[in-house]
């Protein structure tokens, strides 16, 4: 099944409080996105209740808006592939895209993951993007405190910045300041009372990483460049590099390898698009701690722009331990590829 065919799974955090639940009532309520499966974490604080008119099972409810409910009691992959079945049999509405609801202090990755290292349900889904709210008025303070609040945020692909109508300008672009610097890759975007485009929620995070290459996200000479660099008590900071020359699948097989094998949880986040030798075509690359995503391919390589590019979100890791890691991408053993 291709990429476009598979059901997009979105994972939607934020530290306790943040505006979660707000932001998923509203989104339920669009008919555009009247066929979207949730399911919550059973430790969630979301509050649905007044939505929920028909039980069509234990742990599946049909809300108003025709959305299904889903509370997490079980493992995630149970639960996704019941509900594909279910839908496949008619016994649940059809669905095209499912969000997963966490509670306030949970790892987003291990949820990605299940997803992600799981092939029977990476057949039938697709990870789309981990959407992480944050408040306004708490959240410097929650992310100076709590780890868990910092890396729902180094983990993000889209940083929904809530409540921003109770805090002045100068604090919003203040806590805006401090998500760039911790996660730079991510899409930073404002929220009052859960009003948002709901597409923010599913990005095409191949093509968003493409786009960002294009905008010049990802500029840079010399081998590598800095991006903005955050220390916080912890020791997450965010690295970029320019390689300038196509990489072989070898190359890129070994230093993905390299990085689960020595960097392990120390490597928060990964985000690389790199212009394959002998095939003129540029494949994106996806990572979250210890798990990367299958390479995807994006197409053939403008033929103004032959460099490769990658950015790691760190903890904990030395600079230099990382930089001699590139090295690795020079690797031309011929394989079969992904």
């Amino acid at each position: 099944m291709s990429s476009s065919s598979r059901i997009p799974v979105t994972v939607l955090t934020g530290f306790l409080g943040s505006g979660k639940t707000t932001l998923l009532n509203r989104v339920l309520q669009s008919p555009k996105w009247s066929d979207t499966a949730v399911i919550v974490n059973e430790l969630g604080e979301i509050a649905l209740d007044h939505l929920l008119i028909e039980s069509s099972s234990d742990n599946v409810q049909v809300l108003s808006s025709g959305c299904l409910c889903c509370t997490l009691q079980g493992d995630l992959r149970e639960m996704l592939a019941d509900l594909f079945v279910r839908r496949m049999n008619g016994k649940v509405p059809p669905f095209t895209r499912v969000i997963v609801e966490t509670s306030g202090l949970a790892d987003p990755a291990p949820v990605v993951n299940a997803v992600v290292s799981d092939p029977l349900l990476r057949a039938e889904y697709r990870f789309s993007a981990i959407v992480t709210t944050v408040d306004a008025m708490q959240g410097p303070c929650q992310m100076e405190r709590y780890s868990e609040a910092r890396r729902q945020v180094t983990l993000a692909d889209v940083l929904m910045l809530t409540k921003t109508d109770l805090v002045t300008t100068a604090d919003k672009n203040g806590v805006s300041e401090q998500l760039r610097e911790l996660n730079p890759l991510a899409k930073l975007a404002t929220s009052v009372r859960g009003d948002i485009d709901p597409d923010l929620l599913f990005p095409d995070s191949a093509r968003e990483l493409q786009r960002g290459v294009e905008s010049g996200l990802f500029s840079g000479v010399g081998g590598y460049s800095a991006l903005r660099a955050a220390r916080h008590t912890d020791s997450v900071w965010a690295r970029s590099f320019v390689i300038e020359h196509p990489v072989h699948w070898s190359g890129l097989a070994a230093w993905m390898a390299f990085a689960v094998e020595n960097f392990g949880d120390r490597l928060l986040r990964v985000k690389g698009i790199f212009t394959i030798a002998d095939e003129r075509s540029l494949v994106a690359i996806h990572g979250i701690g210890r798990f990367f995503h299958p390479p995807e391919r994006l197409g053939k390589q403008p033929s103004h722009d032959t460099v490769s590019r990658l950015v790691c979100i760190v903890r904990n890791l030395d600079e230099a331990e990382l930089t001699q890691s590139i090295k690795l991408l020079n690797k031309e053993k011929a394989t079969n590829g992904f």
